[in-house]
């Protein structure tokens, strides 16, 4: 039987470099010879009959080559902050809990990070990104943009934090990085262990 893969999920507000630590992981596994493939999770598609098939759907594509690890950007337990927030839809919270029950049975170890950033160090980032979805946007459409956003930015952390210290299934370890640079995931991992 196949050995089950260890999967380090990346948890976090919109543009807090959650992306550049998988990415950067993925990258040291790979030097040290380990093979491990980066999973992002893009929301609820048209063919999804439950909320948390936009999770399981990708992760059993993945794990169909065996890697040794499984490196998520953004994870399941935001399926109930992001529906409520965006999408106006109330997500039962037993839905995080059976994709985490699932997520821990396909392997190892989950290993589950929230990086935390402070609003204004993701606001130019932010910035940066209207713009280049929206090129012809004004400062008054950037200004709301932002302001929606920086709602949105104080809502994840205060919303997560309490749902991974009061009733998440998994372990966690907050990354607060302020303004430094991402950390080495797996200098984290050693410590953990």
């Amino acid at each position: 039987m196949p050995t089950k893969p260890a999967i380090i999920v990346v948890l976090g507000a919109d543009r807090v470099g959650k992306s550049t630590i998988v990415s950067n992981t993925l990258e040291q596994y790979k030097d040290i010879g380990i093979d491990a493939t980066a999973l992002h999770f893009a929301g609820p598609q048209p063919h999804h009959n439950s909320p948390i098939e936009q999770y399981i759907q990708p992760l059993d594509s993945v794990l169909d080559a065996m890697p040794e690890v499984v490196i998520c950007d953004r994870g399941f337990s935001e399926v109930t902050f992001y529906d409520k927030f965006r999408r106006h839809v109330d997500i039962s919270e037993e839905w995080a809990f059976a994709a985490e029950s699932y997520f821990s049975s396909r392997a190892s170890k989950v290993h589950v990070f929230l990086v935390k950033r402070d609003w204004e160090w993701s606001r130019p980032h932010h910035i940066t990104e209207i713009k280049e979805q929206y090129p012809a946007s004004t400062p008054y459409f950037i200004h709301n943009q932002l302001l929606m956003r920086e709602t949105e930015h104080h809502a994840y952390y205060e919303y997560m934090e309490d749902y991974l210290k009061n009733r998440s299934l998994l372990s966690y370890k907050t990354l607060n990085l302020g303004y430094r640079e991402p950390p080495n995931l797996l200098l984290c991992l050693k410590t953990d262990e």
